[in-house]
C-alpha cells in the first residue's frame, strides 16, 4: 500500500497541473500527460496489478495449478499479489521519504513524523474495513503497524536495508516458530495478529525493506529495470526450487487457492476438533491425548491443553472427573518441535516460510522490472492500470466494501456466490472494469485519490515543520 502519493515524485501530474488548468485540457491531452516524469508510471502499474491480484484471490479464482490448463494459471495470484504489494509499498516509502535518496538531518525527522501520521490513518481505515465483517483478511491494519515499524529504518543506507531484509527473512520465521513451539503453540491475540496471522511481520518487514532499497535505486534507468528482472528471476527460481525440493511437491510453491475471504469460504466458518477426540467429554475413560488433552466441567464447558495427560475416572469434584495436569517438560516432549520449526522453510503461499519470502520476493522484483520496461514503449496503453495503482488505498477499500455488500453480512446476492468459481470470475472481472473506469476518470480530472488525500493530510498534520503548501 503506497500511501506515499503526497510526494512530488510520486504525485503524478506536472507542476502546472492545478485544478483550473486541468479543467481546460481535453481528456486526450490529460491521458497523454498522465504518468510522465517525475512520476514512475511502472511502479503504479505494478501496484495496480497487485490490487487486482488480491481481488482475484478474495474472489476465489485461485485453484490448483496445472501447466496444461491456462485458466488455472490464475492461481498465481494467491499469496504473490500481496507480496508484490509489500515490495511496491517499500519502494513508495523510499520515494515519499527522500525522492529515492537517503533522508538525513531535518529531512529524516520530517519523514519519520509524516510516516507516523500516515501509519495511524491507514490503521484507522483498516480497522473500519474489518468492522464490515467480511472473511477477507484485511491487510491495512498490518500496513499501519508496518509503517510504524519501518520508521527507525528510514535513515539507513541501501546496503544496510538489504542486509536487514536478508537476516529477517532467514532468522525471523525460525525464531518465531521456535518461540511458539517452546510455548506449546500458545499465544495471545497480539502474537496472532503480528507474527502468525495471514500477514506476519517476519514476512512483510523484509519485503518492505527490500522495496525501500530498490526505491533508492535509479528506477528511471533501463539498466535498473533489467537488473530487477534478472535478479528477481534468479531469486524466484532459487526460492521456489529449493523450497519445493525440501518440502515436497505437495507443499510446493503453488497450491489450491484458499485465500481468506473467497466466495467459497464466505458462507460459513469452521472450528477445529481436538485430535484426541474430546476424550474429556466422555468421562469414565483413561488415556492420553496425542496433541491436546481436554476435560469437561460440570457446567458443560470443555477446556483443552497442549500435550498429553491422564484422565482418571471417579467421583472427585462436581463433575465426577478429575484431570491430572502433566508437567511442562512432559508436554514439551509430546509436542512435535521438529515439525513445527521445519515449517520455517516452507514455500507455499501464505506459509510465512523463508523460501516463500525468497521465491515470491524475487517474483515481485521481476514483475516490477517488467512493468518499468513495458511502460517505456506502451505508456498510453497502461494509463488505466496505472490510475488504479496511483490510488491503491481507495481501490482496495472500495473492493472490500463491495465484497461486504454482495457476500458479507449484508449479502444482497449470496446465492450468486455460493462457492461458484464462475461467479468469482464474474465478480473479479466486474471489479476490475469498474475500478479501471472510475480510477482513470478520477485520476485524470481530480488527481490524487480520495483516501490518499486523507493519508496525505494525516502525514502533514503530524509534521510540524511542514508548511500548508508542502
Amino acid at each position: 500500500m503506497t500511501l506515499a502519493a503526497d510526494h512530488p515524485r510520486h504525485e503524478g501530474a506536472s507542476p502546472d497541473s492545478t485544478p483550473p488548468a486541468r479543467a481546460r485540457r481535453s481528456m486526450r491531452v490529460r491521458w497523454s500527460e498522465f504518468g510522465r516524469p517525475p512520476r514512475l508510471m511502472g511502479i503504479d502499474v505494478a501496484r495496480g496489478l497487485a490490487v487486482f491480484g488480491m481481488i482475484g484471490a478474495h474472489a476465489g479464482i485461485a485453484t490448483s495449478f496445472s501447466w496444461t490448463d491456462p485458466v488455472s494459471w490464475m492461481a498465481l495470484v494467491e499469496g504473490r499479489s500481496s507480496i508484490l504489494f509489500a515490495v511496491v509499498a517499500g519502494i513508495s516509502v523510499a520515494l515519499a521519504t527522500g525522492s529515492g535518496v537517503r533522508p538525513q538531518g531535518e529531512a529524516l525527522r520530517s519523514a519519520r513524523l509524516r510516516m507516523a501520521g500516515r501509519a495511524l490513518a491507514v490503521l484507522a481505515i483498516g480497522l473500519l474495513l474489518e468492522m464490515l465483517g467480511t472473511n477477507i483478511a484485511v491487510i491495512l491494519p498490518v500496513y499501519g503497524v508496518l509503517f510504524l515499524v519501518v520508521i527507525p529504518f528510514l535513515g539507513l543506507r541501501r546496503r544496510t536495508l538489504l542486509l536487514g531484509a536478508a537476516v529477517i527473512a532467514v532468522v525471523g520465521p525460525v525464531a518465531i516458530l521456535t518461540a511458539r513451539a517452546l510455548a506449546l503453540g500458545g499465544a495471545g491475540g497480539g502474537v496472532d495478529f503480528l507474527l502468525s496471522g495471514s500477514y506476519p511481520l517476519t514476512v512483510w518487514l523484509p519485503l518492505m525493506l527490500l522495496g525501500m532499497a530498490v526505491g533508492r535505486s535509479r528506477l528511471d534507468d533501463v539498466r535498473t529495470a533489467l537488473a530487477l528482472v534478472g535478479v528477481g528471476a534468479v531469486l524466484a527460481v532459487t526460492g521456489y526450487g529449493v523450497g519445493t525440493a525440501l518440502n515436497g511437491p505437495g507443499n510446493g510453491w503453488i497450491q489450491d487457492g484458499s485465500s481468506a475471504g473467497s466466495f467459497a469460504s464466505s458462507a460459513s466458518t469452521t472450528s477445529t476438533v481436538p485430535e484426541d477426540g474430546g476424550l474429556g467429554a466422555t468421562g469414565g475413560a483413561s488415556g492420553s491425548g496425542s496433541a491436546q488433552a481436554c476435560v469437561t466441567g460440570s457446567d458443560g464447558t470443555t477446556t483443552c491443553t497442549p500435550g498429553g495427560g491422564s484422565f482418571i475416572s471417579g467421583s472427585d469434584g462436581p463433575g465426577g472427573q478429575t484431570y491430572e495436569m502433566p508437567s511442562y517438560l512432559e508436554r514439551l516432549a509430546d509436542y512435535d518441535l521438529g515439525a513445527s520449526i521445519s515449517s520455517a522453510w516452507a514455500v507455499a503461499p501464505h506459509s510465512g516460510g523463508t523460501f516463500e519470502i525468497v521465491g515470491s520476493g524475487g517474483f515481485a522484483l521481476a514483475v516490477i522490472g517488467g512493468c518499468l520496461l513495458a511502460v517505456r514503449r506502451l505508456r498510453a496503453v497502461f494509463v488505466p492500470l496505472a490510475a488504479v495503482g496511483s490510488m491503491p488505498l481507495t481501490a482496495y477499500s472500495v473492493h472490500v466494501v463491495s465484497f461486504a455488500i454482495l457476500v458479507g453480512p449484508v449479502g444482497l446476492v449470496p446465492a450468486l456466490f455460493a462457492g461458484e468459481r464462475g461467479a468469482g470470475f464474474a465478480f473479479w472481472g466486474a471489479s476490475m472494469g469498474i475500478l479501471l473506469v472510475a480510477c482513470t476518470t478520477w485520476a485524470l480530472t481530480r488527481g490524487r485519490g480520495p483516501l490518499e488525500r486523507v493519508t496525505a493530510w494525516a502525514a502533514r498534520r503530524t509534521d510540524s515543520t511542514s508548511s500548508p503548501g508542502h
